[in-house]
């Protein structure tokens, strides 16, 4: 509870009260009432009628209207005071901006104060209107500062409209002249699509017309099973035409076959296969007697030669592995040659493999002369033969996207050796898709599968 004695001095320090007589300033006190108003709660509302005015005593409130802040007031201030002598509505609102003591002069008790002490209203009166005075003096200059600062406001603003509307003008311009640009820019671009597409259609075509060909000198699966009966071929090239191909020849007693897998794939790898299948027909056609290894000796010279590598400044360097196989009914055996492809095979239920000589057909050659190794393979009853080129084995897949891989590939074969020949090429083909399901292919894939007893 603040002490009469504080508030007579607070009173005392109130600019409308600084010459308000002692016994007055006592019995104003009397009629101050103590308030204390928390944080952010409001004191005064805009449009509430005015019936009282208050004195800071400690503490710190604000005079806005709406979100706008007109002032701060702190202590030993007053505001309000317009109500002790015209009840109006409130022009403003007043909130607490921190804990603040207020001391409430009410209009009643000003009135009843004032009632006999006519000299001392005068004085109040004269020293409001002073106030007011000031204070419309005050809002008239702060109207012409803001007026100031909306007619520069404006002026800048007009400004700033002007220099957008330059630029708005300028990109339309630039613009206009993109949109024409394009527009021919798509004109262009519609022709080169025709072009393109009708470029794409010779190009398809021919691709087609070459897999015709290519298909027309792949030995068809009846024909070699006129005498490999219990045979499959399981033929997976990873565009329309193939870099690998399979070969098949009878002669006399001699039943060849081969699978080669050239260098690349599709055209380019289909170029090469025509040039392995005709030189591979050549050779066998024209000796009576000739072995898997001298037909690979020959085959490398023969592609050389046709690619013209063995001359000095030959940057060619295609070339093609192969694994060959010749099975000789009559001796009652199997001769294998092979070019960095291996020959699985399996007798007594147990597989062997059986690898290639180190370097390819054509290509880079070192050495001299290039020589391969025959291999002699006795037919035994149920005896299985496995060619293959690398496209089963190094195709990306499974969970982990990885290589298929030699190992995998021979659980299998001795996982469907003794399976129908029909039924191992499906599963052949079943367990590659399911291996490369979401992944592209990646090579020219060949498996063949025989048995000679």
């Amino acid at each position: 509870m603040i002490l009469i004695a504080d508030k007579i001095n607070m009173l005392r320090g109130v600019e409308l009260f600084s010459d308000t007589p002692e016994t007055v300033l006592e019995a104003l006190a009397h009629a101050l009432k103590e308030i204390e108003i928390a944080p952010n709660e409001n004191i005064i509302r805009k449009g509430d009628q005015g019936n009282c005015m208050y004195i800071i005593y400690n503490g710190l409130v604000k005079v806005h209207d709406g979100e706008h802040t007109i002032a701060h007031v702190g202590n030993s201030k007053i505001f309000g005071e317009l109500a002790l002598l015209n009840p109006e509505p409130r022009s403003a609102s007043v909130t607490a901006v921190e804990t603040t003591m207020l001391l409430r002069l009410d209009q009643d008790d000003f009135y009843r104060i004032m009632a006999d002490r006519i000299e001392v209203t005068k004085g109040l009166i004269r020293l409001l209107i002073s106030r007011i005075k000031n204070q419309n003096n005050s809002i008239i200059e702060s109207l012409k500062q803001r007026e100031a600062q909306l007619v520069a406001l404006v002026e800048e603003r007009t400004a700033d409209l002007r220099e957008e509307k330059l630029k708005l003008q300028l990109a339309y311009e630039e613009i206009s002249a993109q949109n024409e640009n394009l527009e021919k820019a798509y004109e262009e671009i519609n022709k080169q699509k025709d072009e393109l597409q009708e470029k794409t259609r010779n190009i398809t075509s021919s691709i087609n017309y070459a897999k015709r060909i290519q298909d027309s000198i792949l030995p068809s699966l009846e024909v070699i099973q006129q005498y490999l009966p219990n045979s499959f071929v399981l033929f997976k090239p990873r565009d329309t035409v193939s870099g690998d191909f399979y070969w098949f020849m009878h002669k006399e007693d001699m039943t060849w076959i081969a699978a080669v897998d050239c260098t690349g794939h599709g055209v380019p790898g289909a170029f090469m296969s025509m040039i392995g299948n005709t030189l591979l027909n050549q050779i066998v056609n024209e000796k009576q007697h000739i072995t898997p290894a001298e037909v690979l000796r020959k085959l490398h010279i023969g592609v050389r030669k046709a690619l013209k590598q063995d001359q000095a400044d030959s940057k060619n360097r295609d070339g093609m592995d192969i694994a060959l196989c010749c099975v000789d009914t009559k001796k009652q055996q199997i001769l294998y040659a092979g070019a960095n492809r291996p020959l699985l095979l399996i007798q007594n239920n147990e597989l062997q493999e059986y690898k290639a000589d180190k370097h390819s057909i054509g290509g880079l050659q070192m050495e001299d002369e290039r020589l391969f190794t025959d291999v002699i393979l006795p037919i035994e009853p149920h005896t299985y033969i496995y060619l293959f080129s690398d496209g089963y084995v190094d195709q990306f897949g499974g969970k982990d996207n990885r290589k298929f891989m030699s190992k995998k590939f021979k659980e299998l074969v001795m996982l469907v050796h003794q399976r129908a020949f029909d039924e191992q090429c499906a599963i052949f083909d079943q367990t590659i898709e399911q291996w490369k399901e979401g992944y592209s292919q990646i090579d020219d894939i060949m498996v063949i599968g025989f048995r000679v007893a």
